[in-house]
């Protein structure tokens, strides 16, 4: 009895295994390919954090901007209920309380998690600065330094600097906005 219990489990584990080797795999490459969104601060690897996040909401209740929000059915089943961030609607501020509250490691605190969220890039036609009108409210609202600066009286985003917070978007008075975020990475 004992040696047919251990099997039936060596049985569940190795297709387990294959399972999760099948998904990095084949759908893997498919999701970082079409990946058009930004996972919160922290996240392990788009596989990985599919496979841990449990789908709880506790990272988006806990957000003091409200950036984080959670996919519904139309991005397709496997994505649903998971968390991305708004970062064109509301900024982070980097306070690492989606990191504390995530109960299974799908945010974790790493040298990573304070690469850039995103690119942040200018349109120009949107800016009311390239249009020759005194307009600086994106440069005042970037907590880096450096960051945003502005030569020629028109913001340029120094992209090694950018963190992708989002502040500079949230500020700007245009509409539609003269700056936007992209994700930077596929992970």
């Amino acid at each position: 009895m004992m040696t047919e219990e251990m099997d039936r489990r060596d049985f569940l584990r190795l297709n387990w295994k294959s399972s999760i080797r099948f998904l990095a795999e084949v759908v893997g490459p498919q999701i970082k390919k079409a990946r058009d969104f930004i996972r919160p601060l922290g996240a392990v690897d788009e596989i990985e954090f599919l496979s841990l996040c449990t789908r709880c909401n506790a990272c988006k209740m806990i957000c003091p901007t409200e950036t984080i929000a959670l996919f519904g059915h139309k991005k397709g089943t496997v994505l649903m209920n998971t968390p991305y961030m708004r970062l064109n609607e509301a900024p982070c501020s980097f306070c690492e309380k989606c990191i504390e509250v995530c109960p299974t490691g799908a945010l974790r605190k790493s040298e990573e998690a304070y690469q850039p969220l995103a690119k942040v890039t200018v349109r120009p036609s949107n800016c009311v600065a390239y249009q020759q009108v005194m307009c600086d409210y994106c440069i005042r609202a970037c907590p880096i330094e450096g960051a945003l600066s502005f030569p020629d009286r028109k913001p340029v985003v120094d992209q090694e600097k950018c963190t992708g917070c989002g502040y500079c978007v949230s500020a700007c008075i245009h509409d539609p906005k003269a700056l936007v975020i992209r994700p930077s990475r596929a992970t």
